[in-house]
């Protein structure tokens, strides 16, 4: 707040300031020599504010067995820092609507008030806040500041363009035209007034939140107070289900409060509307009837829970979706569009894994690479339609001649890997003679009325816990080696890396 706002709002005669009485019980709440006796002594001067405080002592709120006919058992029933709270309240409320009326709707203002008060009040009581009649007084207190800006700025809020219930709005009119809201100027007065420094946090901050630290101690007590003007809002605004909904996610951010528990926060407002009428001798109905509130906002809760359960479904099926698609996005990474084996990719994962798992548990690991004789000739002779569908004929001849465990992917062009996993050197030769012989026995239909035979050749490279290698490239490289070796030595034929340059059969 500016210097020169705060030497207009000193120099305004008609500033809101505390009556006689209200100024012996702020004397009271800071003295911390208080006691019952001081209390009543002062409480005795005003026998209004004296009746008012036995009759809610008295009422349903502090339920006592007894009747309490005097102040001392008053006292005793709601305890000397309740009483000061409940007094202050009292005495401040009752000096406070004589205040010169201008632009601000008094009406409405006193409303929302008392309806922040009691809201407060029960808010404080859920959250276990020990100060909870404190809680009372700035629920009340919360919107101090319009007050003091009517009194200082007269047209403020006769020129205000809009609905005065709209709370927001006229937050955002204060705002535009002063640059500050009321919530500073209330604050400031209760500086002023030497209340105590958790009322003016509260006030400061009554709606805007995040001006209040989380690690304040007294975080609690504030956001109470600024959900009791929320709460509010849904008595006295037309358009429940908006506020609502903003009330239903600022409850749970700041105080992890159910939307099921602000309907019983609702409801125990209800029945505190009487006796809050009484008390403040005031008319706190609203312009719709209580239980209609109730009602709409229960309605208005049911459609938020199937909304949410309808986003939930929807979120599972996108999820659901997402899964599939990713699956088959998986899948076609994994698998060559052409030939259907193992991309180059994956083949290198799986040559890493199998590698490993046969380091670990001591088993042995065959790779047989395989590459088509003469291929060229085919994609130079019938074109490179007819040498895909060799090379698609090619793949599915490798995969029916594998065990369920063995794997075969695309090295690049015409060349394959065959993984064969717990397979030593005799087991792999068993199946290269497979291989080679469906080869040599197959027609590769590349037209309608034209096939042809393409072999193959195959290298061998044989890990074993005996004679083990080092990595699983130089298992490949071997492997290739071999293949190189059937290649040179016409093809058609597998050779064993180990027996290639012994000259040993094959």
């Amino acid at each position: 707040m500016t210097p020169e706002l705060q030497a207009k709002l000193k120099a305004c005669p008609n500033l809101p300031s505390p009556p006689t009485i209200a100024i012996q019980i702020i004397s009271l709440a800071n003295d911390p020599e208080s006691d019952f006796k001081k209390l009543i002594q002062v409480l005795t001067c005003d026998p209004a504010l004296a009746s008012k405080i036995l009759r809610i002592a008295n009422s349903p709120m502090y339920p006592y067995a007894k009747k309490v006919e005097n102040l001392h058992q008053a006292l005793m029933v709601l305890g000397l820092n309740a009483t000061i709270s409940l007094a202050l309240s009292f005495s401040l409320v009752k000096s406070l609507q004589s205040t010169k009326q201008s632009g601000l709707d008094y009406a409405l203002y006193w409303k929302r008030a008392l309806l922040s008060g009691i809201a407060c009040q029960i808010l404080g009581d859920m959250c276990q806040v020990p100060e909870v009649e404190e809680l009372y007084l700035a629920g009340l207190l919360q919107d101090l500041g319009m007050l003091a800006m009517d009194q200082v700025f007269p047209d403020l809020y006769l020129t205000y363009p809009g609905q005065q219930s709209d709370h927001a709005s006229l937050m955002a009119y204060e705002k535009q035209s002063l640059g500050l809201t009321h919530g500073t100027v209330g604050s400031w007065l209760l500086r002023q007034w030497n209340l105590p420094d958790r009322l003016q946090l509260a006030v400061a901050g009554s709606d805007d939140p995040s001006q209040i630290p989380e690690q304040e101690k007294d975080a609690t007590f504030a956001y109470c107070v600024t959900l009791s003007g929320m709460i509010a809002e849904i008595f006295i605004r037309e358009h429940h289900d908006t506020d609502m909904l903003a009330l239903t996610q600022q409850a749970n951010a700041l105080l992890q409060l159910t939307p099921e528990t602000l309907v019983g926060i609702l409801e125990k407002i209800k029945e505190r509307l009487p006796e809050t009428e009484r008390l403040f001798s005031t008319n706190l109905q609203p312009w719709d009837d209580p239980q209609s509130i109730l009602e709409h906002a229960r309605e208005s809760l049911l459609l938020r829970n199937l909304q949410a359960l309808h986003q939930v479904e929807e979120l599972r099926m996108s999820t659901v979706n997402m899964e599939a698609h990713l699956s088959n996005l998986e899948e076609t990474n994994r698998h060559d569009a052409l030939t259907g084996t193992l991309t180059r990719a994956h083949l290198d994962k799986c040559l890493q894994t199998a590698f490993e798992r046969a380091v670990a548990n001591k088993e042995c690991l065959t790779l047989i690479f395989g590459d088509l004789d003469k291929f060229k000739s085919v994609n130079d002779t019938y074109g490179h339609q007819a040498g895909d569908l060799v090379l698609q004929s090619a793949a599915r001849l490798l995969l029916s001649n594998l065990r369920g465990t063995d794997m075969v992917g695309r090295f690049g062009g015409e060349e394959f890997v065959l993984i064969l996993p717990k397979s030593g050197t005799s087991g792999a030769q068993l199946v290269s003679e497979r291989i080679l012989a469906a080869f040599r026995d197959t027609a590769h239909e590349i037209t309608e009325n034209h096939s042809l035979t393409v072999t193959i050749s195959l290298g061998m490279a044989t890990h074993t816990p005996d004679h083990p290698y080092t990595c699983v490239d130089d298992l490949l490289r071997h492997a290739d080696e071999a293949v190189y070796h059937s290649k040179i030595h016409s093809g058609n034929q597998c050779t064993i890396y180990d027996t290639m340059k012994t000259g040993q059969p094959v």
